[in-house]
């Protein structure tokens, strides 16, 4: 067994060692990637051109006016619809699913048949 001179000694190294390894990694500078970034300007401006023009137009106003009747509008909407409900079942929907029951039943007892003289 080793003596805790021993350990120390070891871990000390160990330490030594992987503070050696960061100061290496700390000094390297990361290759990033060229990255071609495009010039937007021309289009930024016209974009820009756009909206003042809309700002200066008095469209605004017309924009206002418009949410206004929206607002006047759903005002007036009741605030519950009444919706009629009715649940029953058509007079051929009624043969589908009885027709799909049967069908059913008659599909599960094919397999079983199939089972029985299988294993018999």
């Amino acid at each position: 067994m080793k003596t805790l001179k021993e350990q120390l000694a070891e871990l000390y190294d160990g330490h030594k060692l992987h503070g050696e390894r960061i100061q290496k990694l700390e000094n390297v500078v990361p290759k990033y990637p060229r990255i071609r970034i495009p010039n937007y300007t021309d289009e930024l401006l016209s974009v820009r051109k756009s909206v003042d023009a809309f700002l200066n137009s008095g469209q605004q106003k017309n924009m206002a006016e418009t949410m206004l009747q929206i607002r006047e509008m759903v005002s007036r909407m009741p605030r519950v619809v009444q919706v009629r409900h009715h649940h029953h079942f058509e007079k051929m929907t009624r043969r589908v699913i009885i027709a799909f029951l049967v069908l059913g039943m008659l599909l599960g007892l094919s397999i079983w048949l199939a089972y029985y003289f299988y294993k018999h």
